[in-house]
């Protein structure tokens, strides 16, 4: 693998180190949203950037994408990441900073919600598209789990020292803490522990959770590892596909595929039970002194 020095390196274990929020709801499989960061090269003495929100459209593989936002080459420190689809697949949510962002699928004026801490992430449409779960920064060093609705009104906290959650179809959420997935009912009620792991995603159906379990030894790659799907019990542990370079899979809307992304890597689609190889959906390219393009955050929207 690649090993990177100097600022561009610390930019992309920034980059990688924050991890997304998910969602997938049924429905028929649309285009893929993800963010994507352009850098300069890393010997340049001042690196410039370059943040954007895309959607790959199918068939995957054939280049057709759609940008969505476009901070543009004189937002230095802009990023986004984190989108998730609603459930009807015509909004996207997504961590603009240190607030979040509304956008309709197809772009468009971007919404800023307002702030409920001083960095709120990793946001989550509710399975009714009229809420969301996002994170929020605590005086511990760590995040809580809030909820909100879009129309208005004050954010609730529902989970303290929690992180990454997830909204099913049926109406629960999936959450992390200290590296070991939880569910628990909207308002923080009814937590179980499901198993160890990070990066949780609910099968469109609400029936299975896809999760990371990140290799012992870690670097400034992230929380990368082996991909598996489980049942909200914890039992019926499944691994998905040999690589162990793996993070932040979120399922398609009809419940056949899982796209993920990864340290030097960029993004993928594989097919559930089939041999077939991994198919590319957007690139990871980092050149050295000419720079890097960093794909990552997948979304799978519904139609």
């Amino acid at each position: 693998m690649l090993r990177l020095t100097g600022p561009l390196a610390a930019l992309v274990a920034l980059l990688v180190a924050a991890v997304p929020a998910h969602a997938t709801f049924p429905g028929r499989n649309g285009g893929i949203a993800y963010a994507q960061l352009t850098t300069s090269g890393d010997l340049d003495p001042m690196i410039t950037e370059r943040a954007r929100l895309l959607v790959a459209l199918p068939p995957f593989g054939s280049e057709r994408r759609r940008t969505l936002v476009d901070c543009g080459p004189d937002c230095p420190g802009t990023s986004y990441r984190s989108p998730s689809y609603s459930p009807d697949g015509e909004r996207i949510v997504f961590d603009a900073g240190a607030r979040l962002a509304v956008i309709d699928a197809d772009g468009g004026e971007v919404a800023l919600l307002p702030a409920t801490t001083t960095d709120d992430g990793d946001p989550c449409f509710s399975d009714d598209g009229k809420r969301i779960t996002f994170t929020g920064v605590n005086d511990r060093g760590g995040t809580d789990l809030y909820t909100r609705r879009l129309e208005g009104g004050g954010a609730r906290l529902i989970i303290r020292d929690a992180a990454e959650p997830a909204w099913s179809s049926r109406g629960r959420l999936a959450y992390v803490r200290s590296g070991n997935v939880y569910s628990a009912r909207p308002n923080g009620g009814d937590r179980r522990w499901v198993t160890s792991g990070v990066s949780p995603d609910w099968s469109p159906n609400g029936r299975r959770l896809a999760l990371v379990r990140p290799l012992p030894a870690l670097t400034f790659d992230g929380p990368t590892g082996r991909m598996y799907t489980v049942a909200p019990s914890g039992r019926e542990l499944r691994r998905v596909g040999r690589r162990t370079d793996v993070s932040h899979p979120v399922w398609s809307p009809d419940g056949r595929w899982l796209a993920y992304d990864g340290f030097d890597l960029g993004i993928y689609v594989k097919r559930l039970g089939s041999g077939a190889a991994p198919r590319e959906v957007a690139p990871t390219q980092f050149s050295g002194e000419s720079g890097s393009i960093s794909s990552f955050s997948p979304a799978w929207r519904p139609r």
